[in-house]
């Protein structure tokens, strides 16, 4: 009888196996895909490049904060989960968050409440250097961008000895007046930190046969880079045929190369045959 017991037992878990009841989870089958990005990070110079698999190509250059005192794990991850907001250890707040590994994530800089205008100010300034308490953390732009185009099972590389490329700006310092503020690259709509457009004064109405040039008509600005440079990313759609009176409206568009934020703005201009 025990015998015959001991049979069933085998011959049941036998079954169980067969059936892959044990099997591994959905985190251990997303490797046998690869990614279409790999996510390198470097401890020591507080960098983060997502790679193109295939080309090897360099697709974003990123400043982190790594975990003070080497805290941040090292090794070859895949990312498991993503969270839009995640409560974090010191009863604080990521937005954006990826878990690499345990309790090890990819989140934005730490937020006192889960609301957007509450970042820690001192926290952000420290981005570039080791600062965490093990975590990488990164701009909002760059946490959402991982958060929106990396997959789950994106292969994460972190050590202290590949050489990663900078991006092409130092990360933005902000005012620590207030202990709490927003992150300059945060894309909502409230955001101050948004470049600004506006007409120059007596731009609006246009003599006819005049000569008209839609970029000097106005001024672009922002709270984080010249106006230079955000000439060089100002964009227009329309016409204004100074030939002919009438109401002419054209849609511009600028974008801050250091937040990414994009403001688009519709201005009419007004073509008279004198400028009265």
């Amino acid at each position: 009888m025990k015998k015959k017991k001991m049979y069933v037992m085998f011959s049941l878990l036998l079954l169980v196996l067969t059936l892959g009841l044990f099997s591994p989870s959905p985190v251990y089958a997303a490797k046998k895909t690869a990614s279409k990005y790999t996510i390198y990070v470097n401890r020591k110079t507080n960098l983060v490049n997502v790679v193109d698999t295939k080309s090897k190509k360099v697709v974003r250059a990123m400043y982190c904060s790594t975990g003070k005192n080497n805290r941040t794990i090292t090794g070859t991850y895949t990312t498991k989960a993503r969270y839009r907001w995640r409560y974090l250890k010191g009863n604080v707040y990521g937005q954006y968050a990826t878990r690499i590994h345990g309790s090890y994530l990819f989140h934005s800089v730490p937020y006192y409440k889960k609301n957007v205008t509450k970042v820690e100010t001192a926290e952000y300034n420290k981005l570039g250097e080791q600062a965490s308490l093990g975590c990488v953390r990164l701009t909002v732009a760059d946490a959402k961008w991982i958060y929106d185009k990396c997959r789950i099972g994106t292969k994460v590389v972190i050590n202290d000895k590949k050489e990663l490329q900078k991006p092409k700006y130092l990360p933005i310092k902000i005012s620590t007046k207030n202990k709490a503020g927003w992150d300059p690259t945060d894309p909502n709509k409230k955001n101050p930190y948004y470049p600004r457009i506006a007409v120059k004064k007596g731009q609006q109405k246009i003599t006819k046969g005049s000569s008209f040039d839609p970029f000097s008509a106005v001024t672009v600005t922002s709270k984080t880079s010249s106006e230079a440079e955000l000439r060089e990313n100002l964009s227009v759609k329309g016409k204004v045929n100074t030939k002919k009176n009438g109401k002419y409206s054209l849609t511009y568009s600028v974008k801050d190369p250091r937040t990414e934020l994009v403001t688009t703005k519709k201005i009419t201009f007004t073509v008279t045959s004198n400028n009265t």
